[in-house]
């Protein structure tokens, strides 16, 4: 998928014509503008194979090109979902959104083409539209279906702008929207607040100073293998250079609940019982010493005093922190925050008990008796 990235702002668009644009029921008729005596070609194409369990996407490409507009829909049509009324209706919404964009985008390119008195050549605009299927729906996606629609859209100038619209659903036999506080709680704006500061800290060069108050009640983002990717619209926290931000925050667990009380369980891992006293940092995440907890799990375990980072390597696998700064991650992927920074206590480097899960991947689970960690084989 194409992202659009360029290196100063010029005339597109206006938020407020896209965003009303797209504010169409989802019962809105299937159609799209098009001068007299011209149709635009469209055809379903399938992008995304079947899988067992898994909701398929495929999509209706619509293209055309006349001296006003260009024209490139790629817009996805899902099927396979347990829902199938939810299904219909998501389908009729997105199709009216990008009919929204596109009918937009051709009265503005019709009126600014009548307007022109010569004094100027007139460059096509145009609107594209493409969309990602991120997580299926499936067993394996923990039910989670997940995917984002990106607008492009062009109005004259160097470039133009894009718009990241996202679906996080249920995949059930009644499906349901998956919002952040659904993943993250009743505070699921501080949550997600911290983490973006704390991103926006590690590299102030790439934001706006000062731009960031906190994320929207609508805002934009994805799942993937328990991963919530928060995203910002272009120009929201940082400059055009810097396209769509996406801040990375795991989900607590992967969305397993944990239980009361679980501080005082002992903890296995590979089938060892680990010598770990657990604690409850702020916020009740639940933290653990990294050393004997991923030996357990077959990491070596070294500190460099240079550059003061702890690093666990197992074969190819590793990954790196450091004291008291929130930034995960494993080997090359890009850094996520957990519920809380590694932490110092009584000379033990501590981290959160979801960093075994959601860092190093192993299998984390909870019983009566005990927290139980296995490890994946290492890559």
């Amino acid at each position: 998928m194409k992202n659009h990235t360029h290196n100063r702002p010029v005339k597109t668009m206006t938020a407020a014509v896209l965003g009303s644009a797209l504010l169409l029921s989802a019962s809105a008729p299937f159609a799209f503008a098009a001068e007299a005596g011209q149709s635009p070609a469209a055809a379903p194409v399938a992008v995304v194979a079947q899988a067992n369990g898994a909701v398929q996407m495929t999509t209706t490409v619509i293209k055309k090109s006349t001296d006003q507009l260009e024209t490139d829909l790629e817009i996805p049509v899902l099927k396979g979902m347990k829902d199938a009324a939810y299904q219909n209706a998501l389908n009729a919404n997105i199709a009216a959104r990008a009919k929204a964009a596109a009918d937009a985008i051709a009265k503005q390119a019709a009126d600014d083409y009548a307007a022109n008195d010569g004094s100027y050549a007139f460059r096509p605009y145009g609107v594209t539209v493409k969309a990602e299927l991120i997580s299926n729906g499936s067993a394996a996606a923990n039910g989670v279906l997940s995917f984002r629609v990106l607008t492009y859209t062009y109005t004259g100038g160097a470039h133009g702008g894009t718009l990241a619209e996202t679906y996080n659903v249920r995949n059930e036999a009644k499906a349901t929207p998956i919002k952040l506080k659904d993943l993250f709680g009743a505070n699921y704006k501080s949550v997600v607040n911290r983490a973006v500061q704390a991103e926006m800290n590690a590299r102030p060069d790439d934001f706006f100073a000062d731009q960031f108050k906190s994320i929207a009640d609508n805002q934009a983002f994805y799942i993937k293998n328990g991963v919530a990717y928060v995203i910002f619209q272009q120009y929201e926290i940082a400059p055009y250079a810097a396209g769509m931000p996406e801040v990375a925050v795991a989900i607590p667990d992967g969305g397993a609940a944990v239980p009361a009380g679980a501080v005082k369980l002992p903890v296995v891992a590979n089938g060892q019982n680990v010598k770990a006293v657990l604690y409850a940092a702020p916020g009740d995440t639940v933290m653990a010493p990294l050393r004997s907890v991923a030996s357990a799990l077959g990491y070596t375990v070294s500190y460099d005093a240079r550059t003061h980072q702890t690093k666990a390597t197992k074969g190819n696998d590793w990954a790196k922190v450091t004291a008291n700064l929130n930034r995960y991650g494993f080997k090359d992927m890009a850094p996520f925050t957990l519920g809380a920074a590694p932490a110092t206590r009584n000379g033990t480097l501590y981290v959160p008990l979801d960093f075994f899960a959601r860092v190093l991947h192993a299998d984390l689970a909870y019983t009566k008796q005990a927290i139980i960690l296995t490890s994946a084989p290492a890559n």
